[in-house]
């Protein structure tokens, strides 16, 4: 399908990175973080009163252009490597909720068995490439050492394509060298993201940034991400959020290419607007799909990849609003051609939960976007005529070579949307929710973890030791058939 999203024109675009640069220059942006402003004051920004940091278009604008529009990422597997910025989308599951749904159980808290489960249906997926380690925050896991046990579940589970955690410089740190362990990389490879945020308005932590520095010392992809609330946490007014939101990624991409030039770094931006009834965020809003679509604009503008959001949804339940909301922004993010996306499957309440359920049908609204975007296959005169003209009036294709060759590639063919009769339908008569449910049962009764070699296994026990993090009893152990009694 010939399909362009635009919101802006080439002008506009050019006129959101003057305002940026002139806001930067002028106002400037707050640095909490010591090693960051000095970094940026000897390169020739100001400092301002208290943590304040003006930042000049020049030194903005010739750094920018040393981030490379496009990296590999490495995977345990080989065959799971994947190429961040070539115009393919690579779809990560959701990352951070607290609370988890599913079809029996309702929400709840989420525990270190749900991050398995949910490390399983990233594993077992079609259209999951990368596979975030904070994929849920369980409830049962002490949280001083959370961050390790999250990294060595992933590791043992799936062998794509890792996203490590950012909450500080140690943190960083050892979620990098555990995906060295289990990776093996060679010298100058990419091997695990780490994904760091702004502190809207006009703001970086220390946290983030130490996390900045880690990833980019480490030559490891730093994707930068914004999520401001208009009205709220960014203006009202949808430009002047895009203008702040630009500044505040620009210069967590500038902190990175000083620290490290050629870092590869993904612009990124999930911002929405507010409900001016409840102050909630609203990342079901229409308004989403216009900023998603701006910031795409600007990842383009500069020459970096770029990351959004994907099947998000403010509903509470896997029902006809998480439907509408989740279909409406797959689309839109496969129309950008949005690079990596977080949150890609499974996301309800405004990102605070994770659900199963939803997790399948995500799935069945990517792949049949995904189809869409695949257009329609081409035929010569010859092959044509010749296929219409040897049927014939009256006939019929069930059993034509063409149709016996063909169809599971022209058809696109659901897992759960129910295309039989009335009859069929109502002998079984199951909802589908309570279908996704016994699909995701399925997918996780059935796992078998790729293969993890002896030695890296070993590695990774010892590596958890030495921190002195995990011990006897801190966490939960894993039962084989768990979700039996679910």
């Amino acid at each position: 399908m010939l399909f362009n999203m635009e919101v802006f024109t080439d002008e506009q675009l050019e006129e959101i990175h003057e305002q940026t640069m002139n806001l930067l220059e002028s106002r400037g942006i707050a640095i909490h973080h010591v090693p960051s402003k000095k970094l940026l004051t000897a390169r020739g920004a100001v400092a301002g009163e208290g943590d304040i940091v003006k930042i000049p278009q020049s030194l903005m604008e010739e750094n920018l252009k040393l981030a490379p529009n496009k990296f590999m990422i490495k995977a345990r597997n080989r065959k799971n490597n994947i190429i961040i910025g070539e115009g393919k989308t690579a779809l990560a599951p959701a990352g951070g909720p607290v609370f988890v749904h599913d079809y029996k159980g309702g929400r709840r808290k989420g525990t270190l068995h749900d991050v398995v489960d949910f490390f399983r249906l990233a594993q077992t997926s079609s259209h999951i490439g990368v596979v975030c380690a904070g994929i849920l925050d369980p409830a049962d896991v002490k949280e001083e050492h959370k961050y390790l046990v999250l990294m060595d579940r992933l590791i043992r589970n799936c062998d794509k394509p890792y996203i490590g955690f950012s909450a500080g410089e140690s943190v960083a740190r050892q979620c990098i060298e555990m995906a060295r362990i289990a990776v093996n990389p060679d010298p100058g490879d990419c091997f695990v993201m780490g994904i760091v945020n702004t502190l809207s308005p006009m703001a970086w932590d220390e946290r983030m940034l130490e996390a900045v520095w880690a990833y980019a010392q480490n030559r490891q992809p730093v994707v930068v991400a914004c999520c401001s609330m208009a009205g709220f946490t960014s203006p009202t007014s949808l430009w002047a959020t895009l203008v702040q939101n630009n500044a505040e990624i620009l210069t967590g991409i500038l902190i990175a290419q000083l620290v490290n030039p050629g870092t590869p770094v993904v612009y990124g931006n999930t911002s929405t607007i507010t409900d001016m009834k409840t102050m909630n965020l609203c990342i079901g809003a229409p308004e989403y799909i216009l900023l998603m679509t701006a910031a795409g604009q600007l990842a383009c503008y500069y020459g970096v990849p770029f990351r959004s959001g994907g099947g998000l949804t403010d509903a509470k339940e896997v029902d006809i609003q998480a439907g509408i909301e989740a279909a409406s922004n797959l689309f839109a993010t496969f129309a950008n051609k949005v690079d990596l996306v977080l949150h890609g499957m499974g996301i309800l309440e405004s990102f605070l939960t994770v659900s199963y359920e939803k997790w399948i049908w995500d799935e069945e609204i990517a792949g049949r976007i995904m189809r869409l975007f695949e257009s329609i296959s081409t035929m010569n005169r010859e092959e044509t005529v010749s296929l219409i003209g040897d049927t014939g009036p009256g006939g019929h294709y069930l059993d034509h070579p063409n149709t016996i060759d063909n169809f599971r590639k022209e058809f696109f063919t659901p897992v759960i949307s129910d295309r039989t009769n009335w009859s069929a339908w109502q002998e079984k008569h199951r909802c589908s929710v309570k279908r996704a449910w016994e699909i995701w049962q399925e997918r996780i009764k059935d796992f078998k973890a790729p293969e993890l070699p002896d030695h890296v296994s070993k590695d990774l026990t010892e590596f958890l030791k030495d921190k002195g993090e995990i011990r006897s009893g801190d966490t939960p152990p894993l039962p084989c058939k768990h979700l039996v009694s679910r």
